[in-house]
């Protein structure tokens, strides 16, 4: 590994360290991602749980719920992401210590990690309380692992966006709204496949595309964002 590469993977590793040494000092992302995501796991376990819905309908509908429980989850704790560089002034000191996009990756690994923890909490949870019967697991965790990459990525990117913005919360929610559609519709269909035992189809490549899309895009806008 060259010189350049090391140095940028060590900026990269040592934003991601950061992020986690503060959130485990505040707790404040893991505390209202984990109870957001089970207070409303458990009012649609007893709205909709397995005596809720009939079973044809659960392959539709619940697939759905999953999608917009995990959503929600995250639009409630990471657009502090950026916004704490901001409250703690910690920004320019990021911008003098590490390049953008190492810094873009280090937010977006942490992220990453928070979104997989989430989902590897709720998603057990959700199948046990709602009695989903997945025809083709292997195909859901790549259903969850694409979509989660997806959430993380575009929601790092939304968050740099409204760092500086007075009403944060929501900026984020109109400005995550188009880039996030498509993802869920994709998401969402994949995990249908899942549950009833489709094959992926097209769902599953193009997932894979959003993802590498979104990546790409943030890098190449993150300068322009996080140094106006």
């Amino acid at each position: 590994m060259s010189p350049l590469a090391s140095t940028w993977a060590a900026e990269a590793l040592a934003v991601f360290a950061k992020e986690w040494r503060c959130e485990l000092r505040t707790r404040i992302a893991l505390n209202t991602l984990g109870l957001f995501a089970v207070t409303t796991l458990v009012v649609a376990g007893v709205s909709l749980g397995p005596l809720g819905v009939a079973k044809a309908q659960g392959s539709a509908l619940l697939p759905v719920l999953l999608w917009l429980i995990l959503l929600f989850s995250v639009a409630a704790g990471l657009p502090r992401a950026f916004v704490q560089e901001e409250e703690t002034q910690t920004a320019t000191a990021l911008r003098l210590c590490a390049t953008p996009s190492a810094l873009f990756c280090g937010k977006l690994l942490y992220a990453l990690t928070l979104v997989a923890g989430l989902e590897v909490l709720i998603t057990p949870l959700y199948v046990m309380i709602m009695n989903l019967q997945v025809a083709r697991p292997g195909l859901l965790a790549a259903a969850l692992a694409a979509g989660g990459f997806g959430l993380a990525a575009g929601s790092t990117l939304v968050a740099a966006i409204i760092a500086q913005a007075r009403s944060k919360g929501t900026l984020f929610s109109v400005l995550s709204f188009p880039i996030l559609l498509p993802l869920l519709i994709l998401a969402v269909e994949l995990t249908r496949n899942a549950v009833v035992g489709d094959p992926p189809g097209m769902a599953l490549p193009q997932l894979l595309l959003y993802d590498a899309s979104v990546s790409i895009f943030g890098l190449m806008l993150f300068p322009v964002v996080w140094n106006p």
